[in-house]
């Protein structure tokens, strides 16, 4: 009976007349490649956003979707630029070329190049590029390429901690304990509280954010549809409540803007200092902007600490710069190392490790035990090892052996494939799958 059930299902999912929960269920734990829901149909467009920019994660779009989407993310991106919600820092032309070998031989990652979802995929070992993948020309309507720019999505996250290590160092903030002093929010639960608690997200903030993690209790809007003097008149009169870790958006952009409010006049050299002379940035690098929706008092004209976020565009390969940034940094003990090393002495218990879970591999997070800095580490299977890792929607993920000078880096266009298999293995054993 049970052998028929699995057939019948089997064959609706085939059909692509059972919901994407449904097919997960049976595939997810392996590396083999999720079905697409109508592999060479038509394009679909989810639910009523004028953009199509991200995918919900629950679908498992075909090649024509995921064309549709990356035409939408394009749109979506000069829009930003043209209406003036986008900082951009432009690369010094001191880029540094990468040793590369020939793409190590893995079945497995190609089949998932050609027919899944992920759509680059770059495996660092030791100071050489020893595997480098895209899809092939012609899978999509635009090729990816090495100016094709990905949104970070929650990456970005660890990328503004990464700026705040850089504005300590510069001397704009004192320590990670410093009590977090910002005028714009005096009469709000961060005024006072040491900046590592708004790293750590442990601030006490549950009860100001929607459960979307997106919103600001009090306004419907998106957080990044209102500007931060805005969110601050929302926020005005709360407590703290508890130091419990709550993961959400709306935090990461607070420190983004604290960050351009202490560095003041210096902010703009301070981003030159991080993405030209340390990351050395091929291509230009681009951070969404918070709308303008309220009256800015004159002291606050023009800036970027009321409208900062870590929403970040960035090439594949510079993104690969920005975890080798992190990771020479972190060895070589340099001021900006030093701080890594302190949020991963200071990381706490991260409460979504469950790698036994079902469809665990889906996320890189379910296998860490601690959360620092907008950082994850202490993963599952690697006991005793330096790894820190990124996450972002969809799988914008970076993962370093800090120990073992070995990254992996991934940009997807859903969340439906093993990340088990190909970033935390990968890093683990130092191979790709065969």
């Amino acid at each position: 009976m049970k052998n028929l059930i699995l057939s019948i299902f089997a064959f609706l999912i085939s059909l692509g007349s059972v919901s994407s929960a449904f097919a997960c269920a049976f595939n997810c734990g392996s590396s083999s490649v999720i079905p697409q829901t109508n592999p060479g149909g038509p394009a679909v467009k989810y639910g009523n956003s004028y953009f199509t920019v991200e995918i919900p994660e629950r679908e498992r779009p075909n090649d024509a979707t995921i064309s549709l989407y990356e035409d939408g993310r394009r749109d979506f991106f000069t829009q930003l630029k043209s209406r003036g919600n986008m900082y951009t820092v432009s690369p010094k032309g001191n880029a540094e070329p990468f040793k590369s070998v020939k793409n190590i031989k893995s079945e497995t990652l190609e089949k998932q190049l050609a027919k899944g979802y992920i759509l680059s995929y770059l495996f660092y070992d030791d100071g050489t590029i020893k595997y480098n993948g895209v899809p092939k020309s012609g899978r999509f309507d635009r090729d990816i390429d090495d100016q094709t720019l990905f949104f970070t999505h929650s990456t970005g996250k660890s990328i503004v901690s990464y700026i705040v290590g850089h504005a300590i160092c510069a001397g704009h903030i004192n320590t990670v304990d410093e009590p977090v002093n910002w005028p714009l929010m005096r009469n709000t639960l961060y005024h006072s509280q040491p900046l590592i608690n708004l790293l750590n997200m442990n601030a006490g903030d549950k009860h100001t954010v929607n459960e979307r993690a997106s919103h600001v209790v009090g306004s419907n809007n998106h957080h990044r549809d209102m500007d931060h003097i805005s969110i601050a008149k929302l926020l005005e009169g709360t407590k703290g409540k508890g130091d419990e870790l709550f993961y959400n958006n709306v935090l990461t952009d607070i420190i983004a803007s604290y960050v351009a409010h202490r560095a003041g006049d210096d902010y703009a050299q301070l981003l030159e200092s991080v993405f030209q002379d340390k990351i050395k940035i091929e291509n230009e690098v681009h951070f969404e902007l918070h709308r303008k929706t309220s009256s800015v008092p004159k002291k606050l004209s023009g800036k970027i600490e009321t409208r900062a976020s870590y929403s970040f565009m960035i090439t594949r390969v510079d993104l690969l710069r920005v975890a080798v940034a992190m990771m020479k940094d972190y060895q070589q003990q340099t001021c900006v190392g030093t701080y890594l090393r302190e949020l991963q002495a200071k990381a706490i218990s991260w409460p979504k490790y469950r790698p036994s879970k079902k469809n665990a591999s889906l996320y890189t997070h379910n296998y860490a035990r601690k959360y620092g800095g907008q950082f994850y580490f202490d993963f599952h299977r690697m006991n005793g090892r330096n790894i820190m890792a990124t996450e972002g929607y969809n799988g914008q993920n970076i993962m370093i052996d800090l120990d073992n000078s070995r990254i992996v880096v991934t940009q997807s266009a859903a969340t439906a494939w093993d990340q088990r298999t190909y970033i935390l293995n990968a890093i683990r054993e130092g191979k790709l799958p065969k």
